[in-house]
């Protein structure tokens, strides 16, 4: 079908333009995103495409494409977030045109005032490593992605340790909770996970953040007390379609790091999720924690993936600028 063509931007020096997608075009081009052609990251998208068409006003004015008379040539997505953040989705095409529309990108993000637009690859995509580092998204961490049987289905029994009478674990309650901001905050000082995003995401936006992955379910969003102390934080979620639950936060605070504390924790996530009928437990965790790492592996979680992170802040390299990469509105 051919549809007459929405206001243009400014031709980039290469004579391609960028536009927001319009409506008519929009299921082509989220098929042009690289993840549409990746099994490990179109499930992803499916969830996130879902998550925009089910509000009650979608807005899909982050969708950008270069044109043909035709229909869209190629795209890339910047999905908002909770928290002023959001996900790019980057162009299947990696031509001249994917640096233009990463350009657009960011443009859109520095309109809206978003704190940072991340991309997730595989490390092994050398390729998108290249594109994103040259245009604006530098690399923030390389992340390992984990998973462990539960004790429901391990041949390894009950993790739990079994004498910590001094430990006890509890429901963090209702949210908001400035009880779970001043956590998350005492346990970021001298944190080795993704030092990269301390003061960019406040506590606040992290919360935000975790409150959308997976199943929101408050009861195991749990405190650590030891030797009655807050001492440290444990944020689980179920993916009932999975039959997985995610550890989406684990940490602890300077002062009893250390002391085992992590390992309780994660034999907890593991007793939750296998007496909820999960197989799984999964996680990912910064490739430079090394105390983090070890303490996974020690409790039978094992990688099956590898991803890295980058981002665009208002302050990374490759602020946006120059001919053909801001898109006008359709």
């Amino acid at each position: 079908m051919s549809i007459r063509r929405p206001a243009l931007c400014d031709q980039a020096r290469d004579g391609a333009t960028l536009i927001r997608c319009p409506a008519p075009w929009r299921v082509n081009a989220l098929r042009l995103l690289a993840a549409a052609d990746e099994p490990s990251s179109l499930a992803e998208l499916a969830e996130a495409i879902d998550t925009v068409a089910q509000q009650p006003e979608a807005d899909w004015s982050s969708l950008l494409i270069i044109p043909t008379s035709d229909g869209p040539a190629a795209a890339v997505w910047v999905q908002p977030q909770p928290g002023n953040t959001a996900r790019l989705w980057l162009p299947a095409d990696r031509s001249q045109w994917a640096a233009i529309l990463l350009r657009g990108a960011q443009h859109w993000a520095d309109s809206q005032g978003l704190d940072i637009v991340q991309a997730v690859v595989d490390s092994a995509d050398e390729e998108a490593a290249v594109l994103l580092r040259e245009n604006g998204f530098p690399l923030l961490v390389d992340l390992l992605y984990m998973q462990a049987k539960t004790r429901r289905h391990s041949s390894q029994g009950d993790p739990r340790p079994r004498t910590r009478p001094e430990a006890s674990i509890e429901s963090i309650g209702q949210l908001p909770s400035a009880r779970l901001l001043s956590l998350m905050t005492r346990i970021e000082d001298g944190s080795l996970d993704c030092p990269g995003l301390h003061g960019v995401l406040s506590p606040l936006q992290a919360i935000e953040g975790f409150q959308r992955q997976g199943q929101f379910t408050p009861e195991h969003w749990c405190v650590l007390r030891f030797k009655g102390e807050d001492a440290g934080l444990l944020l689980l979620a179920p993916h009932p379609q999975t039959a997985c639950w995610e550890l989406i936060y684990m940490g602890i605070v300077p002062a009893w790091r250390g002391h085992g504390l992590g390992r309780l924790l994660v034999a907890e996530a593991l007793s939750r999720a296998g007496k909820n009928s999960a197989e799984f437990v999964l996680l990912s965790v910064d490739v430079r924690n090394q105390p983090a790492c070890s303490i996974y592996e020690d409790t039978g979680f094992r990688v099956y993936a590898k991803r890295s992170l980058y981002a665009w802040t208002p302050g990374s390299s490759g602020t946006p600028g120059g001919p053909g990469t801001a898109p006008k509105s359709t």
